[in-house]
C-alpha cells in the first residue's frame, strides 16, 4: 500500500486476482486497484457506468 494514499484506503481487505480472474463486489462498496509489480490491465464494469457516478474519496484523484 503506498504510504501517500494511506489516509484515503478505507479497508485493508485484499483479493488478489490473477491473469484472467474476476471478482464481484456488492453495490456501493468502496473498493481500489493496485497493480502488482509488473502492471496490470484492469476492465471495470459497473451499472450505472459513467464519471458521473464515480465517487472518489481521494481527493487527488481528477476527472
Amino acid at each position: 500500500m503506498p504510504e501517500k494514499n494511506k489516509e484515503w484506503y478505507t479497508a485493508i481487505h485484499e483479493i488478489v486476482l490473477n491473469a484472467g480472474e474476476q471478482y464481484t463486489i456488492s453495490p456501493n462498496t468502496r473498493h481500489w486497484f493496485q497493480a502488482g509489480e509488473e502492471g496490470a490491465i484492469i476492465s471495470e464494469f459497473s451499472s450505472p457506468s459513467d464519471d458521473s457516478s464515480d465517487v472518489f474519496t481521494n481527493p487527488n484523484i481528477k476527472r
